[in-house]
């Protein structure tokens, strides 16, 4: 039996490297993903990981047995599963696949960053592993921090931003939306989400009374819903949306139920009939989009999502009968 001599101090260098690049693969996969995790679960999963590199190291001196099957592509995707579980349970399929996908982009993208590095900076006979190993870390803080940033203001710019249609005393306003997983918003009356729309964006759609109305309601003045008697065959469409954000509490909105709306622009899309928050102020400083639409809108108006809207119009001044 052939003899080796370990080099206690080399092996806990590369372990750690490994350690620590386990948990910025993860760390990165969580916030590119915006997965709630926490350090400790991280810190599990990056063990996870390296459990199996030392295995992987002794098995490859001999000192135990099993090297082909800890090289074996489907033990190293279980291993890469466990990790993700014990970084991030649980999770949904949905949510799992996506943080899966991720996982493994970075994972190649900054491998095979690092083994580039450490070929170049120490030779083909003699790779620099510490130097791979710390290309690989910088190319993941790269792509978390600097990349992502690019990539999700591109996604937010050309995949977030939806053309939005509304509908109402049959006029046709057409505007941009930005689809917005923090508009939490519901209509008290039927508890469905909220579309918000920026005042401007309704201009010749809202009767001049409900213009002043959002106006002295955002000044503070209370009193101003006794206006809202007089604004005639608009007061079936009204509602009355409480708010709280930061800096605000117990805000009011006013909205109103148009004949209708439709997102999306392609001939798949489905005309929705929700509730619309009136915004006094734009949305959007820059001015690329004047209204938030929560991603359950998204879903229907492709037919992904359960039929849990009621029609529009006048009507709405009845009872309710959403299921949502």
């Amino acid at each position: 039996m052939p003899e080796y001599t370990l080099y206690v101090d080399v092996w806990f260098l590369h372990l750690s490297c490994n350690f620590v690049f386990e948990y910025l693969l993860l760390w990165a996969t969580a916030n590119v993903t915006q997965t709630t995790t926490k350090p400790l679960r991280l810190a599990l999963g990056a063990l996870v990981g390296t459990l199996h590199y030392l295995f992987y190291l002794l098995a490859s001196l001999g000192l135990i047995p099993f090297y082909g099957l800890l090289r074996f592509l489907p033990v190293i995707i279980l291993l890469s599963l466990a990790m993700i579980v014990a970084a991030f349970y649980p999770l949904r399929i949905k949510r799992l696949a996506s943080v899966c996908a991720h996982f493994y982009a970075i994972g190649f993208l900054a491998a095979g960053a690092g083994v580039g590095g450490s070929y170049l900076l120490g030779g083909p006979n003699a790779p620099h592993f510490l130097l791979g190993m710390v290309i690989s870390m910088l190319t993941i803080l790269i792509i978390s921090e600097l990349g992502w940033g690019i990539v999700h203001k591109r996604l937010v710019s050309q995949v977030y931003q939806i053309p939005l249609e509304i509908i109402c005393e049959k006029r046709l306003i057409k505007i941009r939306a930005l689809v917005d997983t923090g508009n939490n918003l519901r209509d008290p009356l039927n508890q469905q989400p909220v579309i918000i729309v920026e005042k401007a964006a309704l201009n010749g759609v809202l009767p001049p009374e409900i213009d002043t109305i959002v106006s002295l309601l955002e000044q503070g003045q209370q009193d101003a819903l006794e206006h809202l008697a007089a604004v005639g065959q608009w007061q079936t469409r009204l509602r009355i949306i409480p708010f709280s954000s930061i800096g605000k509490k117990n805000g009011i909105l006013v909205g109103f139920r148009p004949d209708g709306v439709r997102i999306g622009n392609g001939a798949g899309f489905n005309t929705i009939s929700p509730t619309i928050a009136i915004h006094p102020y734009s949305l959007d400083p820059a001015g690329e989009y004047a209204a938030l639409v929560p991603p359950v809108f998204v879903e229907y108006a492709l037919g992904s999502a359960p039929d849990h809207l009621v029609e529009g119009g006048t009507s709405y001044g009845q009872k309710p009968t959403s299921r949502l």
